[in-house]
């Protein structure tokens, strides 16, 4: 299995070295085919032919063989650390190019089952990723309560002081709150009647 990561945290994950290389690039099969063919240098003739591919230009990202692992069963152990956003895998994962002790969880006795692995969660990245995900509901949340009262705003109409309050507390709500880890966890201003 294929791994690229960046700076330790985990992009992708394939089979095939060249899929790994493909996905964690962002490109289409054609396009990775069309920036193969321009960093490859083919010498010789037939049937003697030598290609040499020039990766010198690839940065940001590293791929690594992981053979001495089941990665997708440790993947599977992980599946809290990432989450499919609609422009792609999201991970929240760090590779370890040796393997490490990793706990896993506790037995029966309470004590810690510890395994070597080259994957851990990175439990920091995974706080506010899931952070981020509560604030977006939270932003979409308010964004639609001032949508409900902005025929009330319209120049041709005067709000009254309680539905201007209602109005301004519902923008602060991200400064005012902004300690709140939980969409749940929001106390919404009351619409005036």
């Amino acid at each position: 299995m294929y791994i690229s990561h960046k700076s330790n945290v985990l992009q992708t994950v394939h089979e095939t070295e060249w899929q790994c290389r493909r996905k964690v690039k962002g490109q289409s099969k054609s396009e990775y085919w069309t920036w193969l063919k321009s960093v490859t240098t083919v010498t010789g003739t037939v049937p003697d032919e030598v290609s040499t591919v020039d990766l010198s230009g690839e940065t940001g990202y590293t791929i690594v063989e992981c053979t001495d692992e089941d990665v997708e069963a440790r993947l599977n152990q992980l599946n809290d650390y990432f989450y499919n956003y609609p422009d792609g895998m999201v991970y929240n994962i760090k590779w370890s190019d040796s393997k490490v002790s990793v706990v896993t969880g506790q037995d029966m006795n309470g004590e810690d089952i510890t395994i070597q692995t080259h994957f851990s969660g990175d439990d920091t990245a995974k706080t506010a990723r899931l952070l981020a995900d509560e604030w977006t509901r939270i932003r979409d949340e308010r964004t639609r309560l001032l949508a409900d009262t902005d025929h009330l705003a319209l120049s041709d109409q005067t709000l009254s002081e309680g539905m201007t309050t209602h109005r301004q507390d519902l923008r602060d709500i991200p400064t005012a709150q902004s300690s709140v880890t939980s969409f749940d966890n929001i106390v919404w201003p009351t619409k005036p009647s």
